[in-house]
């Protein structure tokens, strides 16, 4: 099963390793250089999960800057054009906070059904062939279980070598997906929430529990 990506989202993936990478080094005076393959891997692990998981759902996603179009409950209530607000939001907390906050919200995907590969499934008593929101939502969730299993990978080769870089890619790959897992607007946390919610909230806990341990790494 074949994972591609078009230009666009390639754009926007290497313009979000980018931001990530500034948020992990910001402000650092003398950062180990090493830090910049964390988004590489982190992002990369994350994107080709869920490209993945959306053929599993009969799913095509394409991946897109976190866009902020609509602020208010009834559908008027709209920016005339999308503000992207993953590269404005990341980039001014790193600056506001001095580099505390690393919010690491940058991508959104966008998905449509995928009628060629869509087959009959059973769910429960139910025979659906249409689009419903547990498959974005499940798309969502493969990225977030990929992220936890890259910690734990990080976490066991950092008990094994007490290579510094492992603790760091443990810690972020709890962070980015963390932030992820907020339910606004078009995150991946929004579809999983909707989705699945008890999904979304053993997540939750699980990513709660698992960045208090990596705290004491």
């Amino acid at each position: 099963m074949s994972i591609e990506f078009n230009k666009k989202e390639i754009t926007w993936i290497i313009i979000s390793m980018i931001l990530f990478a500034f948020a992990i080094i910001f402000p650092l005076q003398d950062p180990n250089l090493l830090l910049l393959l964390l988004p590489i891997i982190i992002i990369l692990t994350n994107t080709m999960a869920k490209k993945y998981a959306a053929n599993r759902f009969n799913l095509k996603i394409t991946y897109n800057v976190w866009q902020f179009q609509r602020y208010g409950l009834a559908t008027k209530f709209k920016f005339k054009k999308p503000i992207p607000i993953g590269l404005i939001l990341p980039i001014f907390l790193s600056f506001f906070s001095l580099g505390i906050i690393k919010a690491m919200t940058f991508l959104q995907f966008d998905y449509e059904d995928n009628k060629q590969k869509r087959l009959l499934r059973n769910r429960g008593r139910i025979r659906r062939e249409e689009l419903n929101e547990s498959d974005p939502g499940y798309t969502a969730a493969w990225g977030f279980y990929s992220l936890l299993i890259l910690s734990v990978i990080a976490a066991i080769l950092n008990s094994l070598t007490d290579f510094q870089i492992f603790t760091e890619l443990a810690k972020y790959s709890l962070y980015y997906g963390a932030w992820n897992l907020l339910p606004i607007s078009n995150l991946d946390g929004t579809k999983l929430f909707f989705g699945n919610f008890f999904n979304w909230a053993v997540l939750v806990l699980i990513f709660f529990v698992a960045l208090m341990t990596t705290a004491g790494l």
